[in-house]
């Protein structure tokens, strides 16, 4: 494919299915978008759910709380929270809820390498465009069986204001990798700008067919979007109890098992340093934002959809399509909060 062509990709939106089952008379029809970490589930959710219509428009978290703010969208879809300046002041203001969680994957298209294990400081390097090379003395020492390419990294990252690349930087930045920030624009958060010869996406379903179209690329994205599209290739990243450990829901859950600093924003802080034996740490908790208070019938509906996602749906789909459902504490917080949306 083209550099031409890869760009051109950049600009396209994904948009989720729209459930078609049998509605009533009285049904609404509501519109969400945004986060594309979650665009799996909300695709596969929102076709098995019949109480309403509902349509998902998979692109960027900032676009799901830009759009939410502006009253674009019934709801929202993001892995982060506003900032500061960012809410405009939609009546009645928001609640943001957990609404479903998964293992951020590092994956590769390297010719003849089936396993590559990356520590927190070659994960960074890589990303942050000061490690180039595949036969790098860092990579090589990590993987010395593995017949590394003397080839330039192909580094494929999130072009837009991505919840996914918040919480990316998030983990490198809770384990002291210089000279990341936490921040939802890649190119600001890897203090470095984009690495030469890297190519930016808007979402992350354009990162995983790009890496598994391009040779000698990595990237990062959802394991959803990875195993949707058969892509199989992920590192094996060195977690902060000193073991090597792939991506999995199993060796996710592990990790949020352990997380439960729920807070009354509705948020969870993520605990990306902690040593949880057998864990992978790169794990992002995805929110649907949703309404305050609200009595229209639209707000109603969302509140059912979301109480849907968490009772229903979240609970039977999740694991099948690389997510983690909800439970525990977590799970109390987003009903607590789904609760908020409507009067």
């Amino acid at each position: 494919m083209s550099r031409i062509k890869r760009g051109l990709m950049a600009i396209t939106i994904a948009v989720g299915m729209t459930a078609v089952g049998a509605v009533s008379a009285s049904a609404e029809s509501i519109t969400g978008g945004g986060a594309s970490f979650m665009g799996t589930f909300q695709a596969t959710c929102s076709a098995k759910y019949s109480t309403h219509t509902v349509a998902y428009i998979s692109n960027a978290s900032g676009t799901g709380r830009n759009q939410f703010a502006v009253g674009n969208y019934d709801f929202g879809g993001s892995e982060a929270a506003y900032s500061s300046s960012e809410y405009k002041g939609r009546p009645g203001g928001f609640n943001f809820a957990p609404i479903t969680a998964g293992p951020i994957v590092v994956g590769y298209n390297l010719k003849g390498v089936t396993s590559l294990k990356l520590d927190n400081p070659t994960l960074g390097g890589i990303f942050a465009g000061t490690i180039t090379k595949w036969n790098d003395a860092a990579i090589k020492k990590l993987n010395a069986n593995a017949k590394l390419p003397d080839a330039s990294i192909v580094v494929v990252y999130r072009s837009s204001n991505s919840g996914t690349t918040d919480n990316f930087s998030g983990y490198l930045v809770a384990n002291q990798v210089a000279p990341w920030k936490r921040n939802g624009v890649f190119t600001s958060a890897n203090g470095k700008g984009a690495p030469a010869g890297s190519l930016g996406f808007v979402s992350n379903q354009q990162v995983t067919t790009t890496v598994k179209d391009t040779a000698n690329s990595i990237g990062y994205f959802d394991l959803a979007d990875a195993k949707a599209q058969g892509l199989k290739a992920y590192a094996a990243i060195k977690n902060p109890a000193g073991e090597y450990v792939v991506p999995s829901t199993a060796t996710a859950s592990k990790f949020l098992a352990k997380n439960a600093d729920v807070q009354p924003s509705g948020l969870v802080g993520m605990e990306w340093s902690k040593k949880i034996k057998g864990a992978y740490n790169i794990v992002a908790i995805s929110y649907l934002i949703g309404p305050n208070g609200q009595t229209d019938a639209k707000s109603k509906a969302v509140e059912d959809y979301a109480n849907y996602l968490l009772d229903t749906c979240g609970p039977k789909e999740s694991s099948k399509i690389g997510y983690l459902p909800l439970s525990g504490k977590i799970l109390a917080l987003a009903k607590t909060q789904v609760e908020k949306f409507s009067n």
